[in-house]
């Protein structure tokens, strides 16, 4: 790889992290057409989008790692 490509890359890390912790908040304090209550619920649907992606991570099951262990496991004899 070339020095102009790693330093294209670096700046593009650079503008990732200066969006990411400088011009995002700066834009949301801001932005005054937006209410909070509309700030609330767009979290809220990140949340629950990232829940269900965690979800499928898993292998489509709703029950903690653990539980479906044990379920999947023989039960012991006796």
């Amino acid at each position: 790889m070339s020095s102009t490509g790693t330093a294209d890359s670096s700046r593009e890390a650079l503008d990732r992290l200066l969006d990411a912790v400088l011009y995002a908040p700066v834009g949301l304090l801001l932005s005054t057409d937006t209410s909070s209550e509309e700030l609330a619920a767009r979290g809220r649907r990140h949340v629950e989008a990232a829940r269900i992606l965690g979800r499928m991570a898993l292998g489509h099951s709703s029950a903690p790692p653990d539980s479906q262990a044990d379920s999947q496991a023989d039960p012991e004899p006796g």
